[in-house]
């Protein structure tokens, strides 16, 4: 019996692993935008001559992950409109309200982030637009709505502004 009880105290426990703390979405925003950098799992590609460029997952991202800022520079709105854009560079403007004014972050010049190729699209979105205010400054970023497999352009509904490739 003796030696019975000492084997059963030395058979060891499986240890549990814990599962690694992931981390609130806002929170990793916060991260990338403070960083400067586009966060990994994510790849530019030419698609074809009328959509341009795009952005692709390269590692599953999961409803409601951050996915990407969309980064420029943040103008009034009448900074903006004094602005000589070309048609091209017209559809880099993100404009938005904030604090009762009318605001214009313009990201028509690259810079290497990758928020500046996410596409449009009216009818099934996989990300949506937030507002994160950082050191009192509004940034842009894109979140999932919905799980994206490896291979997945990101995109989102623009809205309902008169965009000509609404028209094709």
């Amino acid at each position: 019996d003796e030696t019975l009880l000492r084997t059963k105290h030395n058979i060891r426990e499986p240890k549990m692993f814990k599962r690694k703390a992931r981390k609130k979405p806002a929170d990793e925003a916060t991260f990338y935008i403070q960083s400067s950098k586009d966060k990994p799992g994510l790849m530019e590609r030419f698609i074809d001559d009328h959509k341009g460029r795009g952005v692709f997952a390269t590692q599953p991202i999961e409803q409601g992950d951050f996915v990407l800022e969309y980064r420029g520079q943040l103008l009034s709105a009448d900074k903006c409109q004094t602005r000589k854009y070309s048609e091209k560079e017209s559809t880099f403007l993100f404009e938005f309200e904030w604090q009762n004014r009318h605001w214009c972050i313009d990201d028509s010049i690259e810079d290497g982030s990758l928020g500046r190729f996410v596409n449009d699209n009216q009818k099934s979105p996989n990300c949506t637009m937030k507002k994160i205010i950082v050191n009192d400054q509004p940034h842009f970023c894109l979140f999932a709505i919905k799980k994206i497999e490896i291979g997945t352009e990101i995109d989102y509904n623009y809205g309902d502004s008169k965009w000509p490739w609404h028209e094709k």
